[in-house]
């Protein structure tokens, strides 16, 4: 893979605080630091420091029925990924490569600068609890892309934490936004996006002699760049565990999370999950459930991502005990 680059570039007009490198990058630039006489960064917490700051210079532009640029920085969720993919301090600081904000006002105080820095910085800003129901016009970081770069990218040999190829690791989300060149807002811009789309077959990811990703999910991975590349997930309120088949629920899940490592012509392990005979025949003898359901004395699989959501492992199992059919 060609060597990923850092840049910082501006995004559309009028969007709001997308384009930047994660927090944690060493390029970004230092914030201001203000007198500790006049400024209190000791305690600072979210309720009673950072809010207050975005109630007076940020909500009235980007609430929930006002979402400037697409933005409601009124949901935590949301802004916390912002915080967490740099956007957020780079767009207040007016990073260069950042639209600065508040737009049309004065820029924050060295002070409230350094409170929102001090924020970010003592938390990890791990996912939060899902979303109750995945909505069809959302595209989910846990639920979507991880699984998709984990199985086709972030294999051994490539982009898994021991390899990091060209220093590229993508079995995170904060190795991901952190050294795949990830541009909030802008997937033109992001190395992420250039290396899926490459006419070069020599620059192209996956790299030949493996297929190139469907147009389907590289469309998939564009949308989740354009919303903002949120460290979202969400939870099905319903499982249909009646009427499961092979061709509505467990084919989709094996290419999800399967794929990349059981399928070509070197697949992991000698397993091949390419067809319904050879899933029935995993299926079959035991070990495609077993891993799948992380049971003792099997390798835990998908390797190096996370466990299938519980609906999905009782799919598996009602689709065994009906017999494997290929329905």
């Amino acid at each position: 893979m060609k060597k990923y680059k850092i840049r910082l570039l501006p995004l559309l007009a009028g969007l709001l605080l997308y384009l930047g490198a994660c927090q944690h990058d060493p390029v970004m630039p230092s914030v201001p630091d203000p007198d500790p006489s006049n400024c209190d960064t000791n305690t600072v917490t979210y309720e009673l420091s950072v809010k207050p700051i975005l109630e007076n210079n940020c909500f009235s532009c980007h609430n929930s029925g006002n979402t400037s640029g697409g933005i409601d920085l009124t949901d935590y969720t949301k802004l916390t990924s912002l915080a967490a993919n740099g956007a957020l301090l780079g767009s207040i600081s007016h990073f260069n490569g950042f639209s600065p904000m508040p737009q049309g006002g004065n820029k924050l105080s060295d002070c409230d600068i350094a409170k929102i820095d001090k924020w970010i910085r003592i938390n990890d800003f791990q996912p939060v609890d899902p979303e109750p129901g995945c909505h069809p016009d959302t595209v989910y970081f846990q639920n979507e892309i991880l699984p998709l770069l984990i199985s086709t990218c972030g294999v051994i040999g490539c982009h898994d934490p021991g390899t990091a190829q060209d220093g590229v690791v993508l079995t995170d989300y904060f190795s991901v936004v952190n050294t795949a060149g990830v541009r909030p807002g802008n997937p033109e811009d992001s190395d992420l996006y250039e290396v899926l789309t490459e006419d070069d077959p020599d620059k192209r990811m996956p790299p030949v002699p493996n297929a190139p990703l469907s147009q389907d999910k590289i469309a998939k991975i564009r949308k989740w760049i354009e919303q903002g590349a949120l460290n979202n997930s969400c939870e099905e309120t319903s499982c249909d565990t009646l009427q499961v088949s092979f061709s509505s629920h467990i084919l989709p899940a094996i290419q999800l999370h399967c794929f990349g490592c059981h399928s070509g012509n070197n697949p992991g392990a000698g397993i091949l999950l390419t067809n319904h005979s050879e899933i029935a025949e995993a299926a079959g003898n035991g070990t495609l459930f077993a891993a799948i359901d992380w049971q003792n004395g099997y390798s835990p699989m998908p390797k190096n991502g996370n466990k299938l959501s519980d609906c999905t492992i009782t799919q598996f199992k009602k689709w065994i005990e009906n017999g494997t059919p290929n329905n």
